[in-house]
């Protein structure tokens, strides 16, 4: 099983599963992303009013549900209750919002997984479902707040931690002594990946919506493309590596 911290080439991860045919953060969706050839998962974590790990991207749960609120005000059965496939297509009627424990279950032994804090004060919480499923290895732990990462390093240094960015400069990833760095695909550039490799910190980019941007990003030498359509960015891939 392939881990964070030895990570062979290039990896591609689904966005949120495989999001381009099936609804973002369902099972459905990381199914698929498994079926398709995708080396890892990447997804968000909510939690609900009665304390409980939710998948989801937004904080509220409009767009992707039939329901309306922010979960954090919802307990685990309002959650659960909601459809979470038909306004993508009708064919995912009752798909529901996962909870963390069913993706690590699906993921385990297959995929690599790549948790997004959305929220601080969750932190211990998700190290614990994944300890739980002995799943250290083949988790990264990732965010935009350099304070969810160091509570995270602290607690669970066995952890991968990436921290995510919305420019191309790495200074605060190295000062952070995170394991990867995740800036988006606009801003990647040589200067950021050589700038990584030479502290050994791997590099992430997201979100690849085109075969271009995989390509271009691949040969910047990334060590991961996040995708929603993992099929395009693993033909991407290879049609690189045979160059």
């Amino acid at each position: 099983m392939v881990e964070w911290r030895n990570l062979p080439g290039t990896v591609v991860l689904a966005h949120r599963g495989a999001a381009h045919a099936a609804p973002e953060n369902t099972l459905a969706a990381f199914a698929l992303a498994l079926s398709e050839g995708a080396d890892g998962i990447e997804f968000d974590v909510h939690r609900t009013a009665d304390g409980h790990l939710v998948v989801l991207h937004d904080e509220v749960v409009d767009r992707t549900t039939n329901g309306f609120g922010p979960v954090s005000q919802m307990t685990l059965e309002q959650v659960r209750s909601l459809d979470a496939g038909s306004w993508f297509d009708p064919r995912f009627a009752g798909e529901k919002v996962p909870l963390l424990e069913e993706v690590l279950e699906l993921a385990r032994g297959h995929l690599l997984v790549d948790i997004e804090l959305k929220t601080s004060g969750i932190e211990a919480q998700v190290v614990e479902t994944v300890r739980k499923f002995r799943m250290a290895p083949s988790v990264l732990i990732s965010s935009f707040s350099r304070e969810a990462i160091s509570a995270v390093k602290e607690i669970a240094p066995e952890i991968a931690v990436g921290l995510l960015s919305l420019h191309g400069d790495p200074s605060e990833a190295l000062s952070l002594g995170v394991q990867v760095f995740l800036p988006s695909v606009g801003v990647l550039s040589k200067d950021c990946v050589e700038s990584c490799h030479r502290q050994g910190i791997s590099v992430v980019t997201w979100t690849i919506l085109t075969e271009q941007d995989a390509r271009e990003a691949i040969r910047l030498g990334v060590e991961g493309i996040i995708a929603d359509d993992p099929v395009m960015a693993r033909r991407a891939l290879e049609e690189e590596r045979n160059r």
